[in-house]
């Protein structure tokens, strides 16, 4: 089950690739990813754990790796729904 933690992930390298026409890099996403939960009282820095995140986003098959990070087709779709 996906929370709030993996749609910001999600949300961040769309955004990303949108904005730059690349692919993000680990350390620009924990960059960003750090930024934004700074200024969200309502996400928890604690329960982040960004790393185990990003593993089990791409183990489950919503983003891959190639020269830095993109949504697959699954993770776009599921992104979509959050904002339906």
């Amino acid at each position: 089950m996906m929370d709030r933690y993996d749609y910001l992930i999600l949300d961040i390298i769309q955004t990303y690739k949108r904005t730059n026409a690349e692919n993000i890099r680990l350390g620009a996403l924990e960059e960003v990813f750090w930024k934004k939960i700074e200024n969200d009282r309502a996400l928890n820095i604690g329960h982040a754990k960004i790393g185990e995140r990003v593993a089990r986003l791409y183990l489950d098959g919503y983003i891959h790796n190639k020269n830095g990070y993109i949504l697959t087709r699954r993770g776009k779709e599921e992104l979509s729904f959050e904002y339906v």
